[in-house]
């Protein structure tokens, strides 16, 4: 039986980590979260809900990213770790998973931090560890979906990536994040990058286009963010010359409006505000106030599509291929498409890792690392279907 750690694994993205995992009989599963107290309550109800008893197949554990003995401790003897903590962490974690000797994947490293990752390739190399960098629903997902729409082009012109979503969740909350809400206030006020030809930084909130997704998505407009495809897929495709990558989210239009309204108020600053009453984070102080509010616990009611379109050459024609998904909120774990899409597709790759499926060895981008065909196949297992939609003889300009 193969040992995987989840660190943040009390999370929201990690519960369904965690979950995902323990549908596989050969996976013991160690939930790790500095609340020791939710860790273990998380892995009792799932024991009892799988008919196994804690220590079984899962136990939760305590665990502190910021002290790296006590998380190569919580490592040693396990096949792999899944860092399911803020992507700012990614860096310490890998570390700890070179020490204790297990591979390693994550959701995401927001472009600048997945720059350091990989600047530990030759270390895992020399390990005999692999290290699968940004492997949730963006990035992660996206990278897959590219790399099967380019997989036939001789050569590459574009690579673009839209995430849209709508929520029709009922909730007694002002503001609720559809995830981190520190990710989610660096992907508004952090400057987005965009490939053309090189790496360009772009003002945050600029590229807003009109994009028309499937029912029941719609419209969305979507804006430029800070993600790590824009990092890897130039790199991964350099050879076939591919001259343009961009990532654009566009989230339900009211929440897309709160948010930029409360960073435009500066609620988003890292850098501490002097008052009469003391210096004070406006970031903190956010994340302190929106914590306050418990998260309902209601059916979620939302739906997102995720789309890549790659253009490129075909025997001398120019050809656009979509990869595109349509993602609805789990009926059997009660969690939103956003929680289920970045969730399941790190513990699918924890397990290739295991099982050797993936047997590469180094600091490795999704597109380099994962199989396309078997990862699709298993995310249609989970209710995720990936279609494929080719436009043959586009016209040159």
């Amino acid at each position: 039986m193969k040992k995987v750690v989840v660190i943040g694994g009390a999370g929201a993205m990690g519960q369904v980590i965690v979950r995902d995992l323990l549908d596989n009989p050969a996976i013991e599963v160690v939930v790790a979260d500095y609340d020791r107290e939710k860790a273990d309550n998380l892995a009792q109800s799932l024991a009892e809900q799988n008919g196994l008893v804690v220590g079984e197949r899962i136990r939760g554990e305590f665990a502190d990213i910021t002290n790296k003995p006590v998380l190569v401790k919580i490592l040693k003897n396990a096949s792999c770790v899944i860092n399911s903590t803020p992507y700012y962490h990614n860096v310490n974690v890998m570390e700890a998973a070179l020490d204790a000797g297990c591979h390693y994947t994550d959701l995401g490293g927001l472009f600048h931090v997945s720059k350091e990752q990989l600047k530990l390739d030759a270390r895992f190399k020399e390990s005999g560890l692999t290290a699968v960098i940004g492997m949730g629903a963006a990035p992660g997902m996206t990278n897959i979906m590219a790399a099967k729409a380019q997989e036939n082009m001789d050569s590459l012109e574009s690579i673009d990536i839209f995430v849209g979503s709508i929520d029709n969740t009922a909730l007694d909350h002002p503001f609720l994040p559809p995830y981190s809400i520190e990710t989610l206030i660096d992907e508004y006020t952090m400057p987005p990058m965009v490939f053309e030809g090189d790496y360009k930084e772009m003002p945050p909130l600029s590229g807003e286009i009109a994009v028309d997704f499937p029912a029941p998505v719609g419209e969305q407009h979507a804006i430029y963010t800070l993600h790590s495809e824009v990092l890897t897929l130039p790199m991964t495709y350099k050879a076939k010359g591919v001259e343009r990558v961009t990532f654009r989210l566009g989230l339900p239009i009211e929440f897309h409006e709160k948010i930029k309204f409360l960073m435009s108020l500066g609620l988003g600053s890292k850098e501490k505000i002097h008052t009469a009453d003391g210096a004070f984070s406006p970031r903190k102080i956010l994340a302190t106030l929106i914590n306050q509010f418990p998260v309902p616990q209601v059916e979620p009611d939302d739906c997102e599509v995720v789309r890549v379109d790659v253009v490129g050459v075909i025997e001398g024609r120019r050809t656009m291929c979509r990869m595109e998904t349509t993602v609805y909120n789990d009926k059997r774990w009660h969690v939103s498409c956003g929680a289920l899409d970045t969730g399941v597709p790190p513990s699918i790759v924890a397990q290739m890792l295991c099982d050797e499926t993936i047997h590469s060895r180094g600091v490795l981008a999704p597109e380099v690392a994962v199989p396309a065909d078997r990862f699709f196949q298993e995310l249609a297992k989970r209710g995720i279907s990936m279609h494929r939609i080719s436009k043959q003889e586009l016209v040159f300009h």
